[in-house]
């Protein structure tokens, strides 16, 4: 196989295959698919998707985009990196190999590669990463994500007393959270909670419908009511089979003391234990007013983990070509 390998560059009759490829894989994610990435506009990023496969069959695919001799995975999403079956560590430095190839023979002075964490994978393996290591790769930096493993904790007994306490006094005050994708409502609230934090949401609302348009059903808005007032809530992504990932949580702070934000979560934790998810991604915990990208919201990651998740680590992997 490996002498036979090649790459070639996506194109748009690539599209279909190039999905089924994603969701049938061992650690793809929506944020991999072609479809998700529709939702941008034509132009925004010079896209560099590549393909590696033998006799028409897919190994491996790569979506990422090339500026000014740098090659960044992830492009407009979240994740990146290669996504593959579960293959041997000959196949994956195989890959590795021939994407370096390319990045030589197509310009390519700098490689960011952002790929999913762990818990995104239906078999847990680093072969490709291991392969990226020793072709000179080093780690650029990390990110604390935390993380709810939904077979333990799915219910309060695993919240600490604080969070338990949280999400009771929440629901005696009358809070109801419910799944309705209602961006109109939700997206005012978010813009105020990212002000707070000289911030902007990653998404318009218009790209928000979009997505929701582009991939019906993997988008799921937890909207919290008090009576007939929206006052918080969260959307999550339904990234694969095994995974959620909390994209966006926000409230409205008038209401803060009723502890909206630990029932929304909490809502959250039961739906995808009881609609067969196993991890639930709460997101990255970093305090953006710092100039290092290491340091952490403390508050946030004692928020979260009071609530059951606990750390893994989203790596970028870099290298310079001479």
């Amino acid at each position: 196989m490996a002498e036979d390998l090649h790459v070639k560059l996506y194109g748009l009759t690539d599209h279909d295959r190039w999905d089924r490829f994603v969701r049938e894989s061992n650690n793809g994610t929506i944020f991999h698919e072609q479809q998700f990435l529709d939702y941008h506009p034509v132009g925004r990023f010079d896209f560099h998707h590549l393909i590696f496969e033998k006799d028409s069959n897919i190994f491996a695919v790569l979506p990422g985009q090339l500026r000014n001799g740098v090659f960044r995975s992830p492009a407009g999403a979240s994740f990146g990196g290669f996504v593959t079956n579960d293959i041997s560590f000959d196949t994956a430095e195989e890959i590795v190999n021939r994407f370096l190839e390319h990045a030589k023979t197509n310009g390519i002075k700098e490689i960011y590669l952002t790929p999913p964490l762990s818990v995104y994978f239906n078999v847990v393996t680093q072969n490709i990463e291991y392969a990226l290591l020793h072709r000179g790769f080093d780690y650029h930096v990390h990110l604390y994500s935390s993380v709810v493993d939904l077979r333990r904790t799915h219910d309060m007994e695993h919240y600490d007393k604080k969070a338990r306490n949280a999400v009771k006094k929440a629901q005696k005050s009358g809070i109801k959270v419910e799944i309705e994708n209602d961006f109109d409502t939700f997206y005012p609230i978010l813009i105020e909670n990212k002000k707070k934090f000289n911030l902007a949401p990653t998404h318009t609302l218009e790209e928000l419908k979009k997505i929701d348009q582009l991939l019906p059903g993997k988008l799921k808005l937890f909207l919290a009511r008090h009576g007939e007032k929206v006052i918080g809530g969260s959307l999550i992504f339904i990234c694969n089979d095994r995974t959620l990932i909390d994209f966006y949580i926000a409230q409205d702070y008038t209401y803060q003391e009723l502890r909206t934000i630990n029932l929304v979560l909490h809502e959250i934790i039961k739906w995808g234990h009881e609609n067969g998810f196993i991890y639930f991604d709460i997101g990255v915990n970093q305090d953006t007013a710092s100039s290092n990208p290491m340091d952490l919201n403390q508050p946030l990651v004692a928020f979260k983990y009071r609530m059951g998740a606990r750390c893994v680590m989203r790596n970028t992997l870099y290298k310079r070509l001479s």
